[in-house]
């Protein structure tokens, strides 16, 4: 089976996985939009986009790392590499997380206007200790493309996940109190699943020296993670102490569906091809092959992209209450950033393949810092709308700045005459689909 052929197999096996993970989410979604309405969707925003940041900075610079210097390192040494991974992102994310367990009624009253709801934060906290750690134990799963065992994982979270989610939320009535129960629950049973298998597959042994290799290929990302971070989440603040709380959950509805793109297609695609292109880089023929999946990912999720903007108006009609409707304004443009934003990782390869990863969080800390001020600005000028486009606007710049500085890294030989096509046409159906929009 060659390269493309098995990258795409594996992509689709983690989609399945991924989906029967998430997809609790999106099954529940009229039930959640009528129970707790557009105020506690907004109460449910503010905490995720509080722990999106140590999430997305954790899990995928441990696992990142892991598979990186995982093929450095000599066959009898890999498996210390991963158990010494798992074990670095327990005991860092619990020390991280527990100040912040002591210090949630605070924490709630600043984040969500009412000090009551610290337990709400706490079991977010505890489902995020365990997700980590999960996460990094399922990094010799991705290394060793075991594939099936993400699907079977997933089977079982979207099972338990619906389950405790109906009783909890709908039987119980425990409102955003089942409803992070049942998260956390639902994690700590997928996350238990990953450290069994990492252990059995690799032990648990402690490397002092590969524990401080990994901590310094991380490290560097904090500060650009940290800007990006502050800035995302910029607009939700902006939003909820300019608008309202319930603007914040009409926002945060505009940006569930497109974020599909990245469940469904970005992160189950780099989950089977980062550690397929780590492996090969450096065999004859890698650059091209490395070019052609990317053009192959494009029109993949471009495709995608386009079936999300045609159908998202009749969707949120569909599923949720009228004041709900008027984000697909919101998620069309957000498909965009979503599209740009796969991309951004395709094309960083040569940063993530020199061990670059300073240059990289140089360009996530300048893009970040200017998308606050544009968030300012955007917001008070087209309101929910202008945080859309302020994320497009600044994902097109990192997108078109790091590219060029990772080929003098690493040469990927892409097939610019195919991008440009793919590019161009869906580019000018997506600003027909607006206007024909905008027009009715």
């Amino acid at each position: 089976m060659n390269t493309t052929r098995s990258t795409f197999k594996h992509a689709w096996i983690y989609t399945l996985a991924a989906v029967t993970g998430k997809m609790i989410s999106f099954f529940l979604l009229p039930f959640y939009a009528h129970v707790l309405q557009d105020v506690g969707y907004g109460v449910i925003g503010m905490i995720e986009a509080s722990l999106a940041f140590l999430f997305t900075l954790m899990s995928y610079g441990v696992q990142s790392a892991v598979t990186r210097f995982y093929y450095d390192r000599p066959p009898e040494e890999r498996n210390r590499v991963v158990s010494t991974g798992m074990l670095q992102t327990a005991v860092i994310s619990t020390l991280l997380c527990v100040p912040l367990m002591l210090a949630s009624g605070p924490l709630s009253g600043v984040l969500l206007g009412d000090a009551k709801l610290w337990h709400l934060l706490v079991l977010a906290l505890l489902g995020f200790i365990f997700e980590l750690t999960g996460t990094a134990a399922s990094a010799i799963l991705l290394i060793e493309q075991r594939s099936v065992a993400f699907s079977v994982n997933g089977l079982v979270r979207l099972v338990l996940g619906v389950a405790t989610s109906i009783w909890f939320v709908l039987v119980l009535d425990w409102g955003l109190f089942g409803y992070f129960l049942s998260g956390t629950l639902t994690t700590l049973v997928s996350s238990a699943w990953f450290v069994v298998i990492a252990v059995r597959r690799c032990g648990a042994a402690w490397d002092r020296g590969i524990a401080r290799e990994l901590f310094f290929f991380q490290l560097p990302l904090v500060p650009g993670n940290l800007a990006s971070f502050v800035s995302r989440q910029a607009e939700r603040v902006l939003v909820r102490y300019q608008l309202d709380l319930a603007s914040v959950g009409v926002l945060e509805m505009g940006y569930k569906f497109p974020s599909l793109i990245s469940l469904m297609i970005t992160q189950p695609f780099m989950k089977s091809w980062n550690t397929t292109r780590t492996a090969m880089a450096d065999e004859p023929g890698a650059p091209e092959q490395i070019g052609r999946v990317f053009t192959w990912y494009l029109l993949l999720v471009a495709s995608v992209g386009l079936v999300i903007v045609v159908n998202i108006p009749a969707v949120l009609r569909l599923l949720t209450p009228p004041e709900f409707w008027n984000a697909h304004r919101i998620a069309r443009v957000e498909v965009l950033t979503m599209i740009m934003q796969g991309c951004y990782w395709h094309v960083t390869f040569g940063m993530y393949y020199a061990k670059d990863m300073r240059s990289l969080s140089w360009i996530r800390g300048v893009t970040s810092a200017v998308k606050v001020g544009l968030s300012v600005i955007f917001i008070k000028l087209w309101g929910l709308f202008g945080a859309a486009y302020s994320a497009a606007l600044i994902q097109a710049v990192m997108l078109f700045w790091s590219g060029p500085l990772a080929q003098r890294k690493y040469r990927i030989r892409y097939e610019w005459r195919k991008i440009w096509l793919i590019g161009v046409t869906s580019l000018t159906a997506f600003v027909v689909l607006i206007t024909l929009d905008l027009e009715a």
